[in-house]
């Protein structure tokens, strides 16, 4: 018998890997007021946790084959020591290291509470899955889209506009939200792009529509650079796979410029950042506000660190500045230089399986 919408999507199996990734951007959108965030994320936080061991244990006992069997080696070794080497380094601080800024119990948790340890159930995600949990992460972004939508129209959205000139919540950061709205923009191309039985009817092509224009207007919105480079470098991977389709990829060009134009404007007709963030960017003052340190300094200051603590790394932070705002960096800081070595072949190695995907 063939299982209903909800039995489907409400299978801890598939619903654990689109609730875990992109689940925290609705509940984080509920938040009003930062003190008490807490009370309204650790839930959800706790939820995602217990879900990872319980899935990891029925794997466990299970005789069935799943995908961490066909991992490569190399690719398992290299990630297997780099998280050896960075959980030591979280120990290690936590223990010896009086440089951090919040409470041992912070990092602990982050660590091996939220990363780690759920992360551990995607070795056992199961390809054979990948549409729904694909279908099923498009609903979830679609929420929490529509969501940060409303912020526009609330005060506490307006005093993040006039504060920052980008879209944020109480406890949801303008790059965060970039990366959600990258990530709708991308499923939404994915689904009109896909070839199905009935085609108009089962790409539900008005809603993709309606999230890609959504999706678009809030990358701007958050005014995050990052997030508009990956989008548009994932974008190029997509219009390289279409002319090996023999698709006419000028004219797909000009479509998306003519897509993208007016939904900037409108963005920018709202006060947003973006161009303003990137243009200061390309000339040098990547930030002009007082509270924050220039990126180049905190690299030198970064690279310095490294250079003096090459082979076992320097600490999980930069002392008196925090995080060094770039994850290779960060890696070498942290892990010296075998975790960041490890950490770059990591990126390389999905990147271009990645890029054979699409």
């Amino acid at each position: 018998m063939k299982k209903t919408f909800f039995a489907t999507y409400l299978d801890p199996k598939i619903l654990f890997f689109p609730a875990a990734i992109f689940g925290f951007p609705i509940i984080a959108l509920f938040v009003q007021d930062a003190s008490i965030s807490r009370q309204i994320t650790i839930p959800y936080r706790a939820f995602i946790f217990f879900l990872s061991i319980f899935l990891v244990l029925q794997k466990k006992g299970s005789n069935s084959r799943n995908e961490q069997s066909k991992m490569q080696t190399k690719e398992s070794l290299f990630l297997s020591i780099f998280i050896c080497i960075y959980s030591f380094r979280v120990v290690y601080d936590l223990t010896y290291n009086n440089l951090l800024y919040k409470e041992p119990s912070e990092y602990f948790l982050n660590w091996f509470g939220i990363c780690l340890i759920p992360g551990i159930y995607c070795f056992f995600l199961d390809s054979k899955h990948s549409e729904k949990y694909l279908h099923l992460s498009w609903i979830l972004l679609y929420i929490s889209s529509i969501l940060a939508l409303l912020l526009i129209f609330q005060e506490q959205g307006n005093a993040k506009f006039s504060e920052q000139g980008r879209l944020a919540g109480e406890s949801l950061n303008p790059i965060s939200l970039g990366h959600q709205s990258a990530s709708m923009i991308l499923v939404s191309i994915y689904n009109l792009l896909k070839k199905t039985s009935n085609d108009w009817k089962h790409r539900k092509y008005k809603l993709n529509i309606l999230s890609l224009i959504i999706g678009v207007l809030l990358l701007f919105s958050a005014a995050s650079k990052g997030p508009v480079f990956a989008t548009l470098g994932a974008i190029l991977c997509y219009l390289i796979s279409l002319k090996k389709r023999k698709f006419n990829s000028l004219k797909i060009v000009f479509t998306i410029i003519a897509f993208c134009i007016p939904i900037i404007l409108l963005a920018s007709s709202m006060n947003f950042g973006f161009l303003e963030r990137l243009l200061s960017f390309l000339d040098g003052a990547d930030f002009d506000d007082t509270n924050f340190i220039q990126r180049p300094e905190l690299y030198k200051k970064t690279i310095k660190l490294i250079a003096n603590n090459t082979v076992l790394g320097y600490a999980l932070e930069i002392p008196d500045y925090g995080y060094p705002h770039n994850l290779i960096l960060e890696a070498f800081l942290t892990t010296g230089v075998l975790g960041g070595s490890l950490f770059v072949m990591l990126h390389i190695l999905a990147g271009i399986k990645a890029i054979m995907i699409i």
